[in-house]
């Protein structure tokens, strides 16, 4: 089957939606491969509308629910560009948007280390919703993350089960 474009459109899906023990089981493709990798490159190199698309094409081709793990790298990727365009609330929002869709994954996924993403995140978020502690924040002083590239990513295989004689 080829992936490289969907069969219909995808429907959206809320995060309480989502079927959790289905997440982690994303495989990428060759061509998603090349996709995913530009798209961290290139958010490394501060690019961060450029890794939104490189991001977004894999997402596109994914009707499953793992893709919100790329949807949370996509938000990462608008907070950072709204953030260098003065646009703090929208920074904020796509922020905590990346946020709410990180933590639904295990530590280390797809290669990338996701721990030290949330906790980056967390760093920057102000604490609760307050506008007064949106307000009163220093802008400036926030630097984009690196992402981690800690382990080549291993495709989901699944289980293997002996045969019976």
């Amino acid at each position: 089957m080829d992936r490289s474009e969907p069969a219909r459109p995808i429907r959206k899906k809320s995060l309480s939606e989502l079927d959790l023990s289905t997440l982690t089981h994303f495989v990428l493709t060759a061509r998603d491969r090349t996709d995913f990798h530009r798209g961290i490159r290139l958010f490394n190199q501060a690019r961060f509308w450029e890794a939104h698309e490189a991001w977004e094409a894999v997402w596109l081709r994914h009707p499953e629910d793992g893709r919100f793990f790329i949807q949370g790298l996509i938000q990462l990727a608008a907070a950072y560009h709204q953030l260098r365009r003065r646009i703090y609330r929208g920074f904020l929002i796509h922020l905590g948007r990346a946020q709410e869709r990180l933590v639904l994954f295990p530590d280390l996924f797809l290669g990338i280390d996701v721990a030290d993403l949330r906790n980056e995140i967390r760093r920057v978020l102000p604490p609760g919703d307050s506008k007064e502690a949106e307000d009163g924040a220093d802008y400036s002083r926030i630097v984009p993350p690196r992402i981690r590239v800690v382990d080549p990513p291993t495709p989901y295989l699944p289980p293997t089960f002996p045969r019976s004689e």
